[in-house]
């Protein structure tokens, strides 16, 4: 059942919601259904009558007579247990009620011309009520149809504008949080980086160790404001995947960056493909992605010295074994994956739920942000990542992407 079925069903249970009347039965029933449904047993009693008794009657008006209350009667009852069941909201009762009633209608009308017509031409002697009723009862069919289908399109549609309008406060909501955090938190770490570095300098060096502390806070909550400009990006910005990217540049990019910047640690890149073999769908963040799993693993090593080898390779899909093929990814394609592994403690299951799948589910789990960029922009070119233990102590984290063919590849 939908939210708005949900939400229909608690205001169909509030008395008087939507201007419906409480009729004293069940909570989804309504006056609306109360009086179409009278409406519905005086014209199946009046045609059961008319069968027997009206003077133009005749065996086929009679079997008529008899089948179309009885179609009215097992209508009205379907119209009743999807009521009961979906629990539409009460103003759309009198909607249901109404189908009921001028489906009627157009049968009638029907019924009346046709048998006009058969009696000028001769192929019918005298007009039979019966007929018409059965025509009538047949109405309460098509009515209960047409207004079930109505409702239901209305309650989609209704259900489609409040994601719709939801999905727009969440945007709103991200927006402003992320230019908080990229402005006015980094003005404030700033002042904070200027008043550390006087302290430094003026106050007791028996206080530096604790200085140091509110330094390293401070520099993760800056990469915290990356990650949320980052994040914004991977979400938001459609146009960030276009064209293609070589897998293969970007990992050397990436590792030459963090041995840059992390000098004892270990850090090497090996590509086993051919020269531009290794295109995958480009996206603006795919190197940030890439390097904040490289990242990650140097700075969760836990140790001064650690090593972290990154591989890239083409493969065919399904060559890994382990069922992680990229979904675009068609029998017999291939695809481009990069290896990162580290010698560190291994990957927390908390923060693998976060890399690999995402959602709900890994809300309260995850420690940080990046991660949660990185299964973002993954997904964002049709990607998907898995997380392995490393024989002899480590991890291993694969980024696996659809390979985007060169031209001529296919010649």
């Amino acid at each position: 059942m939908t939210d708005v079925d949900r939400t229909g069903g608690e205001r169909g249970r509030s008395d008087g919601a939507d201007g419906a009347v409480d009729t004293g039965g069940p909570g989804w029933f309504s006056g609306a259904l109360a009086a179409s449904g009278a409406f519905t047993g005086a014209l199946v009693v009046g045609t059961a009558a008319l069968a027997f008794t009206s003077a133009g009657r005749s065996p086929g008006s009679i079997v008529l007579g008899l089948v179309g209350p009885l179609c009215a009667v097992a209508a009205y009852g379907v119209v009743l247990a999807w009521v009961a069941r979906v629990r539409p909201p009460r103003r759309h009762h009198t909607r249901l009620a109404g189908w009921l009633v001028v489906g009627v209608i157009p049968l009638v009308v029907g019924a009346v011309v046709m048998q006009a017509y058969s009696a000028a031409v001769g192929a019918l002697s005298s007009f039979s009520p019966a007929a018409a009723g059965g025509w009538a009862c047949g109405g309460v069919v098509f009515g209960a149809a047409v207004g079930i289908g109505d409702v239901r399109v209305r309650m989609r549609t209704a259900e489609a504008e409040e994601a719709n309008a939801r999905y727009e406060r969440l945007v709103e909501v991200l927006t402003v949080l992320n230019r908080v955090l990229r402005h006015d938190v980094r003005n404030d770490l700033t002042v904070i980086a200027g008043y550390l570095d006087h302290a430094r300098r003026e106050g007791d060096p028996a206080i530096h160790e604790y200085l140091d502390g509110i330094e390293a806070r401070a520099e993760r909550i800056e990469r915290l404001t990356d990650h949320a400009r980052l994040a914004e990006d991977a979400v938001l910005d459609d146009d960030g995947v276009e064209g293609t990217t070589d897998l293969a540049d970007v990992a050397r990019r990436v590792v030459s960056t963090v041995d840059r910047d992390y000098p004892d640690a270990a850090v090497s890149v090996r590509v086993d493909a051919d020269e531009r073999d290794a295109l995958v769908p480009g996206h603006d963040l795919l190197e940030s992605a890439l390097h904040n799993v490289v990242e990650n693993a140097v700075e969760h090593a836990g140790r001064d010295d650690p090593t972290v080898d990154v591989v890239v390779r083409v493969r065919p899909a399904g060559a890994a074994g382990d069922g992680s093929t990229p979904p675009s990814v068609a029998d017999g394609g291939r695809v481009v994956e990069v290896e990162v592994r580290d010698d560190g403690p291994g990957f927390p299951d908390r923060e693998r739920t976060v890399l690999e799948e995402g959602g709900e589910d890994a809300l309260e789990s995850s420690s940080g942000m990046g991660l949660w960029v990185v299964h973002w922009i993954v997904d964002a070119v049709g990607g998907v990542a898995v997380v392995d233990d490393r024989e002899g102590g480590g991890s291993v984290v694969t980024l696996r992407f659809p390979r985007v063919e060169r031209d001529g590849d296919g010649e």
